[in-house]
């Protein structure tokens, strides 16, 4: 079984609520500072290593703020393993999704991320098993890991990815940040001043969003350019996007060229006449 990767060193706050909207995703409800400039509790995301930034929000008035910072002190008392703290916050809900692989993490973004490190903005659907954390089964996650300077705000749409071999049912659901990435997986505890500004993050999808596998056939995969997209019906457009979540092409024939694009892994959304949405993944090479 797969394990759930992610692991944070504070609790969860826990919601049981439609699947389709999060609580305060905009970040608009009221906050309390805990430690000034390190860390707030606010409804929804819960106690976290993050702050609320009240100047050049992306919509509404306030925005999450999570930054890398080095304070022995502060460590100290968090019993953090390192003076180097990464900016941390989550938000987990209990439930139940049928359509899980069909549903998409949406979220605005800004960043100035130290050289070297990594900024990460993830979903993870999760079969809990109901005997503990340790065998959490993770059937399907988006994740969106971002370096350098996004240059102001941009809007990150990115598909649930199933994740091979996992069998369960999704009743549960975290939505994490961090500015520095090895503080989610434990792997590190990130570069100092990496800054990851975070609004208007949910989750959405429905019914007209179905299965890739047995309805479109993508070719060739991996690609060094020409791609062919042979639907079981007929397309009216194809929508490549980066693993960053960003659109980097469109195109209204069957036929789309990826030539300029450098190289790795896309996911396209194969968008038909009777409105249905089918995604999956390609490789450039």
């Amino acid at each position: 079984m797969k394990k759930l990767l992610l692991s944070l060193v504070f609790g969860a706050s826990i919601a049981s609520m439609n699947a389709q909207v999060l609580t305060n995703g905009d970040f608009e409800q009221a906050a309390s500072p805990l430690l000034p400039g390190v860390a707030t509790d606010c409804p929804g995301w819960g106690i976290g290593l993050y702050t609320m930034e009240t100047a050049n929000a992306y919509a509404g008035t306030q925005s999450a703020k999570l930054m890398t910072i080095v304070d022995a002190a502060t460590a100290a008392l968090l019993q953090w393993p390192s003076d180097t703290i990464a900016g941390v916050m989550q938000q987990v809900v209990t439930g139940s999704w049928p359509n899980a692989g069909s549903l998409t993490l949406n979220f605005a973004y800004n960043h100035i991320v130290s050289a070297g490190d990594t900024a990460l903005v993830a979903c993870q659907f999760a079969d809990t098993m109901g005997a503990g954390p340790n065998d959490d089964v993770l059937l399907f996650q988006a994740l969106g890991a971002f370096g350098g300077n996004s240059n102001g705000w941009q809007m990150a749409s990115i598909p649930m990815d199933p994740i091979p071999g996992a069998m369960g049912t999704a009743n549960s659901v975290i939505v994490l940040a961090t500015s520095s990435i090895g503080a989610a997986f434990g792997t590190g505890n990130g570069i100092p001043n990496s800054t990851l500004w975070l609004d208007n993050v949910s989750i959405t999808g429905g019914a007209s969003v179905i299965e890739l596998a047995a309805t479109v056939n993508v070719y060739p995969n991996p690609t060094n350019g020409a791609l062919t997209f042979d639907a079981s019906e007929p397309i009216s457009g194809v929508e490549i996007y980066g693993m960053d979540g960003k659109l980097a092409l469109s195109a209204t024939t069957t036929n789309v060229d990826i030539t300029n694009l450098p190289n790795g892994i896309y996911h396209y959304s194969v968008m038909t006449v009777s409105g249905k949405v089918l995604k999956g993944k390609v490789s450039k090479i």
